[in-house]
């Protein structure tokens, strides 16, 4: 999916040597074993030397996160290489393979060594690569960084979901497709009055909006069925970067294309607000911004390694 979005791969110059790796990562999936990044990130060192510490880098993304801070993924971010990623998203999540490939190749394609065979997690933090305005726990490049959360972000998602749902604790709430799409739509219109009032650049199209549906159905997707899943859960996931595990969340059954354009289309059936996001990213009409996002799978499943 994201890879058919972004640019091409400008080549380093030759001087530019990809970073050797320094360790390996035998993917494993135990869903207790989590750790904040920082934690946890010596390099394994050769006999008889000291171990070296290094630093941990993340991405904009929870879901990438949560893999690394769950040492599914290297704990420190770093020397990540497309086997390393395809395997740890098709054991840990059960993302169909050619998804979790097409997420590999576009790790590697951020590489800003053209020749490189590994990607650390924050180098697809640049600007509408995945990162992007409006995103739903992050604030916008403008004025903060896309790989650390910001609660000021996800607390308009919240609020959302406790607005539908008066008197009750985020124990009791649970999530749904109409409610997510609400609280979408709440960042995109909080991000562009934000870049308003600062006088900054808005970038909000239908690139971002691809991504902006895209983050909503891949998290309710992966924490929920068809849409529904504890609200707890989902600031677990967000706030903590780490699976629900200990609460009761287990991965879902399948995870590919199908599952992803359900949830686009639950949230544009129930998304009063339509017809002016496709004014907003210059489509015109609901009808044109509907089949735009959707058209996107068939491009999502094509072979990554045209995308690599």
């Amino acid at each position: 999916m994201f890879s058919r979005l972004f640019g091409k791969r400008t080549k380093s110059s030759a001087e530019e040597k990809q970073r050797p790796q320094t360790a390996t990562h035998t993917v494993e999936v135990k869903w207790d074993n989590w750790s904040p990044p920082g934690e946890k990130d010596a390099i394994s060192p050769p006999i008889h030397q000291a171990a070296t510490l290094t630093h941990s880098v993340r991405s904009p993304c929870p879901a990438i996160n949560s893999l690394a801070n769950h040492s599914i993924l290297p704990h420190d971010g770093k020397d990540i290489t497309k086997a390393m990623a395809v395997d740890a998203l098709t054991k840990a999540f059960n993302v169909d393979p050619k998804i979790a490939a097409v997420f590999a190749a576009s790790g590697i394609f951020a590489n800003p060594h053209h020749d490189a065979t590994t990607f650390d997690l924050n180098m697809v933090t640049k600007h509408n690569y995945i990162e992007h305005d409006a995103s739903l726990s992050r604030d916008d490049a403008a004025f903060g960084s896309g790989e650390k959360f910001d609660q000021d972000a996800f607390n308009m998602v919240l609020k959302t979901y406790r607005d539908g749902h008066p008197g009750k604790s985020d124990e009791e709430i649970a999530t749904d497709w109409v409610t997510a799409g609400h609280a979408r739509w709440a960042r995109v219109l909080a991000s562009r009055k934000k870049h308003d009032v600062a006088e900054k650049t808005w970038i909000y199209g239908i690139k971002e909006a691809i991504m902006s549906y895209g983050e909503t159905s891949l998290y309710l997707n992966l924490l929920g069925k068809d849409g529904v899943a504890p609200l707890k859960w989902v600031r677990i996931f967000f706030e903590q970067e780490r699976l629900p595990y200990a609460e009761g969340w287990r991965p879902p059954v399948k995870f590919d294309q199908a599952d992803l354009n359900h949830g686009y289309a639950e949230m544009m059936k129930g998304g009063e607000h339509g017809a002016e996001e496709a004014k907003l990213v210059g489509i015109g009409t609901l009808v044109g911004l509907k089949a735009a996002i959707l058209s996107l799978g068939a491009g999502f499943i094509k072979a990554p390694s045209a995308h690599a």
